[in-house]
């Protein structure tokens, strides 16, 4: 399978055909991630996070992030 002008070999018997698909899958649900991430900052809501098993917010990364300031 070629992506951006490189061959991707792969040698795990799943098909070019199955591998497109699931590519573009993936990309349009990291789009509807990013727009619901989105829509929940425009209307004050935070967005929810595993980071290292410990469960944050967007809001207290940013709260943190000023801290470190």
């Amino acid at each position: 399978m070629a992506r951006n002008g490189k061959e991707i070999k792969s040698d795990s018997g799943v098909s070019d055909n199955t591998l497109r698909n699931l590519a573009r899958e993936l990309r349009i649900a990291n789009a509807a991630v990013h727009k619901a991430q989105e829509e929940n900052r425009s209307l004050g809501i935070p967005n929810w996070y595993s980071i290292d098993g410990k469960i944050v917010s967007d809001i207290q990364l940013a709260d943190e992030k000023l801290k470190k300031k």
